[in-house]
């Protein structure tokens, strides 16, 4: 049997020195990677400079945009570069993903075992524990309600599950010719959703348990915050791009359902300008989410200027 190739798509933007770690990691498998695509959104950091080296080397194809485009442009334009290549399965990650020596075999493993299985990952680890947040299921169709897979299920050798984060996903150019590549115009969050809701429909992904990486993440402060103080300008991508989702793949009753969240969001945000400490913040908050319900209900994508980091 002839072996597969495999490729991966490594999107960056000023992470260096994570990138460093994430090329070093890609050209050690215990199964040689064919191609490494990286996608430079428009990196001040050395980065471009960095790739150059790479240039010559007839395994790296280097692609360096002239202003960012977002996790979700970066890996549209990847994709669509490794739809072109002769290239069996396409891994997806970011700069910050570590793959263990032995990903691409591990998985490698299960597709032979498995032929008519078309999309797999990863278990994704973070300070030695792992990220269930990264492997989801749709726990209420109709709802739309996402849940995290249990960590029981990472006992077994793999599970079936419905949607994915670009951290370690692998496609086959079967499906990638199929159902595209990701929305560019989601410009982050929510893209990789999107891209598992339309993978749903050829059988889902299967985890491979055995095949790990490291998500070089902050673990975080973040998360010791409440709700309404996590929302900031990413929240607003990923909430219109979750209403363009849902109107695209889902029946009109969880669009419903969805806009009826929003009006939640917004009517807490007025309650919150009762407050004189939580004014400015439920302002926001009611801006943000009006703006985020009006563009993803209208269709209206793509980067908004009104969002994003000084």
């Amino acid at each position: 049997m002839s072996a597969r190739k495999y490729s991966v798509v490594i999107v960056t933007y000023n992470r260096l020195e994570l990138l460093k770690e994430c090329i070093s990691c890609c050209l050690k498998q215990t199964m040689p990677l064919h191609k490494l695509i990286v996608i430079n959104n428009c990196s001040t950091d050395g980065t471009e400079q960095y790739l150059r080296q790479f240039e010559s080397d007839e395994r790296f194809v280097i692609c360096s945009q002239s202003s960012n485009l977002g996790g979700a442009g970066g890996f549209c334009e990847g994709l669509k570069i490794a739809a072109g290549l002769d290239i069996d399965w396409n891994l997806i990650i970011d700069d910050d993903a570590m793959i263990a020596q032995d990903y691409i075999e591990k998985c490698d493993a299960l597709i032979r075992k498995y032929p008519n299985i078309q999309a797999c990952s990863g278990t994704v680890m973070t300070e030695g524990k792992i990220q269930q947040n990264h492997r989801r299921i749709i726990a209420n169709s109709m709802l739309h309600l996402e849940k995290n897979v249990p960590l029981s299920a990472y006992q077994n050798k793999c599970f079936r599950y419905d949607l994915a984060t670009f951290c370690g996903l692998m496609i086959s150019r079967r499906v990638l010719l199929e159902i595209g590549v990701p929305k560019a115009d989601y410009f982050i969050w929510y893209d990789d959703t999107e891209y598992s809701m339309r993978l749903k429909k050829y059988g889902g992904i299967v985890n491979v348990n055995a095949a790990k990486l490291n998500h070089k993440t902050i673990l975080a402060e973040e998360d010791k915050k409440g709700f309404f103080a996590r929302m900031n300008w990413r929240t607003y991508y990923g909430h219109r791009n979750r209403l363009d989702a849902v109107r695209t793949h889902c029946k009109k009753v969880t669009e419903f359902v969805v806009i009826a969240e929003f009006l939640v969001f917004i009517a807490c945000g007025y309650c919150m300008q009762l407050l004189p400490e939580k004014r400015k913040q439920g302002k926001y908050i009611v801006r943000l989410m009006k703006d985020a319900m009006h563009d993803g209900y209208r269709g209206k994508l793509g980067k908004n200027d009104k969002y994003f980091p000084a």
